[in-house]
């Protein structure tokens, strides 16, 4: 991902507002929910999202969408706010994290890898979801001149589309900032959110040191400079700002840097994903966490037969590991061993039966593999209620419904997974080469009909003709 586009969204995101240890939740009835509601931010956001679903920035994992998830949940639960929160990972090796409007918080796989445990990265979620809550990305908006949601709509896709020169020019033209009021607001919010962070780490028990640890780290890492730089221009260094945060860490009786060991192991996860384990060095250790890294490194490779052999040595001590047990059933499955690779992930379900990656691994396998797909089509469709954001459950379950020759819910499938990922004109080809069909009734042609024009209402919709009916409210 462009880091120079992410550093846009973040100094858009901000906006000004008070802020204590015990921050109460905003008013909505007040005059900035007048300007922006709730809903609105929303619309805007999951534009956002799909826009970088478009271009192939988000990272679609379970494994690491379950365990930002928790995080994100283990600190938002102390919030008393009426609204939705939206944890994910970007394919970026900028070190940064961005809110944007509508709840949805973006956290790059290069800031989580300078992370050395998991309340350096708690400290960082609770920061984004401070401009969150306090609805900085709203304030900012109600501050400019630009009042039409499908106008931030196009501000926001057309960042994310690469077309730098038209809208920097939007920007400037449309939200009417002088420079020195930007970077006042932007540090205001800066001190906020830190404000903010501090209360949700407090309640969650999460050491505040390693939240000033990170900051130190960060600017100790000259070999990473241009990707540090990024983050301290989307979010600046005030003053004494390192040194609030370990006063208040005084405050604070045994605290955690860690929960459970999960950190580590997406951390590993996340470095295959961005290459940094290709072709590196490996050694048969005690610590499974290693063992996994090392094991992921020589998948990528397609040594599948030595990643087997240096996992085994761990997964065989422990067989109720999911991030061990998932790696060892993907070699196994890869390798041709399809039965043994499945029963491992059966044995997890048996302990865990709701994880969402193992259900959804072994549920893959499965519709690839042709069997149980009844039972494995219901198991996708129960994820669905629960990650109805991830594109890829959706593609693997328009692929079980073509199997099962269900051409309508197939399509529906298909239309969703298109629709997620931003591309608008696949989804409505795949809608007009359905309804040119003859294997839908004229009531499935008409819905497909009313969802084409809530797709196309719910982005950026067209501006209407001068006579006619209106497409869109």
């Amino acid at each position: 991902m462009s880091k120079y586009f992410i550093g846009i969204i973040m100094v858009l995101s901000v906006g000004s507002a008070a802020a204590h240890e015990d921050i109460p939740a905003p008013n909505l009835g007040d005059t900035l929910n007048r300007t922006i509601t709730l809903y609105d931010e929303e619309r805007i956001g999951r534009n956002i999202y799909k826009n970088l679903q478009k271009n192939n920035y988000i990272i679609d994992d379970f494994l690491v969408n379950d365990y930002i998830t928790y995080l994100g949940n283990r600190l938002s639960r102390n919030i008393s706010m009426e609204r939705d929160y939206f944890f994910f990972m970007t394919k970026s090796d900028a070190v940064n994290a961005f809110a944007v409007p509508g709840g949805f918080m973006g956290f790059n796989a290069g800031l989580f890898i300078l992370t050395q445990n998991e309340a350096q990265l708690a400290g960082v979620v609770a920061h984004e979801l401070g401009h969150v809550v306090l609805r900085h990305s709203a304030e900012m908006m109600a501050s400019s001149n630009v009042n039409s949601i499908p106008m931030w709509i196009g501000i926001f896709a057309g960042l994310l589309a690469g077309e730098t020169e038209a809208s920097i020019a939007s920007i400037q033209s449309g939200i009417g900032f002088s420079v020195q009021k930007n970077i006042n607001l932007v540090r205001e919010n800066e001190i906020e959110s830190d404000n903010f962070a501090v209360m949700l780490m407090n309640k969650s028990n999460y050491d505040l040191n390693e939240m000033a640890n990170f900051f130190l780290l960060m600017q100790g890492d000259s070999n990473n400079q241009e990707n540090l730089n990024e983050y301290f221009m989307t979010h600046p260094l005030y003053k004494n700002r390192i040194s609030t945060i370990k006063k208040r860490a005084r405050e604070q009786v045994n605290p955690i840097k860690n929960s459970t060991d999960d950190y580590f192991y997406v951390r590993n996860i996340l470095e295959s994903k961005m290459r940094i384990l290709k072709n590196m060095k490996y050694k048969f250790s005690d610590d499974p966490i290693q063992n996994h890294r090392y094991a992921l490194s020589l998948v990528n490779s397609g040594k599948y037969t030595e990643a087997r052999k240096i996992l085994s040595q761990s997964f065989s001590k422990d067989r109720f590991n999911i991030y061990l047990a998932s790696l060892m059933s993907e070699i196994l499955w890869l390798e041709g061993k399809k039965s043994e690779s499945k029963e491992i992930l059966k044995k997890i379900l048996s302990i865990y039966p709701n994880n969402n990656a193992i259900s959804h691994q072994l549920f893959f396998f499965n519709i690839k593999d042709q069997v149980d797909l009844e039972q494995s089509i219901s198991g996708i469709e129960y994820l669905m209620k629960y990650n109805s954001y991830n594109p890829q459950a959706y593609k693997i379950l328009a692929e079980a419904y073509s199997k099962t020759n269900r051409f309508y819910k197939s399509k529906l499938a298909l239309i969703n997974y298109y629709n997620l990922k931003g591309n608008i004109p696949m989804a409505f080809k795949v809608i007009d080469d359905s309804n040119s069909s003859n294997k839908l009734s004229e009531y499935e042609k008409e819905y497909l009909k009313k969802l084409k024009n809530s797709i196309l209402c719910a982005s950026n919709p067209p501006l209407e003709p001068i006579f006619g009916n209106k497409t869109c409210n």
